[in-house]
């Protein structure tokens, strides 16, 4: 607290400029002053926050790994204020509202995009981004308040957020053409017991959601291939290098593209939530954005349903 109450705007602000400037020299010139009152700044800012900032070597400053881990944090507070600012901006005129939309990769190249037609002719005026995030970051954006709302798969509640749930689907099995797993019309646990698998990285909700479900099996040492996106996963299925269960959006933009879908034995619900923070009054731009966000889910969850979606297909 005390650290807190003494590091004044004026340091973080110099560590800023320093940070993203690279050097001495050119924050000097930015901030209109010298660079010994930029040295002396600096290290008051380092002995107030208890570790080194900077390295001196041959008249240069290196930023040490506490520094970037640092500026990270101040580069997350400068982008609120510019939130902050551009809000004060629509407030001021009367006109204009400016909402962002935080959201999982997967939904930032479909549900956004698409909603964002109607969203926006219904409210010509307005203005919005839409940042793609991880689960975490998502969840940390909107309970900082510098999102209004969020897009992402339902698995846990969380405290201080309001969810509108909707089942969009089931989870499914990926699998590349000629695959001989694509005979079965449905897959069940222990049919990927001796198969080759592409999944989502050990730390990932999904990885950790998929592994729940086959614990009699051998899902984790199967893992032969890891990354980060369901759309990363069908790319490697497709060049035919394992089977991988995914979400049912992506799965159709792959089916009959060199890879094959198939429902699994069990059901793993696919529940899309529009979240916002609690405690924050809704604006009606963000309303509009909430409604047609729910309608486009209820649509997929329909067109999902009907049996030629995933007809055009090849087996083995």
């Amino acid at each position: 607290m005390e650290v807190a109450m003494r590091v004044s705007l004026r340091h973080i602000e110099v560590f800023h400029v320093v940070m993203t400037s690279g050097s001495l020299t050119r924050a000097a010139e930015l901030m209109h002053t010298s660079q010994p009152t930029l040295s002396r700044e600096i290290a008051t800012l380092e002995r107030l926050l208890g570790f080194t900032l900077f390295e001196r070597r041959s008249r240069r400053l290196l930023a040490t790994e506490k520094a970037v881990l640092f500026h990270a944090e101040v580069q997350r507070s400068y982008s609120g204020l510019q939130q902050l600012l551009q809000s004060a901006e629509a407030i001021r005129g009367n006109t204009t509202s400016y909402l962002r939309i935080a959201c999982l990769p997967l939904f930032s190249s479909t549900i956004v995009p698409k909603i964002s037609v109607g969203l926006l002719r219904e409210h010509p005026n307005c203005r919005m981004a839409m940042v793609p995030l991880d689960h975490a970051d998502l969840m940390r954006e909107l309970l900082a308040l510098r999102c209004e709302l969020g897009l992402a798969e339902v698995g846990v509640a969380v405290e201080g957020m309001h969810v509108e749930e909707v089942t969009v689907g089931e989870e499914v099995c990926v699998l590349p053409e000629g695959h001989p797993l694509a005979a079965l019309r449905t897959i069940s646990p222990s049919d990927l017991e001796k198969v080759d698998l592409i999944s989502y990285t050990s730390n990932d909700a999904y990885h950790k959601r998929f592994q729940s479900f086959f614990e009699s099996t051998s899902f984790t040492k199967n893992v032969k291939l890891e990354t980060t996106t369901a759309e990363a996963i069908c790319s490697f299925v497709q060049q035919g290098l394992g089977a991988a269960l995914v979400n049912p959006i992506t799965a159709r933009a792959f089916a009959g593209r060199g890879v094959v879908v198939r429902p699994l034995s069990i059901s793993i619900p696919f529940v899309v939530g529009v979240c916002r923070p609690l405690g924050r009054p809704i604006s009606d731009f963000a309303a509009t954005a909430a409604r047609l966000i729910v309608q486009e889910c209820e649509a997929i969850s329909v067109e999902l349903r009907r049996p030629e979606v995933w007809q055009g297909q090849t087996g083995v």
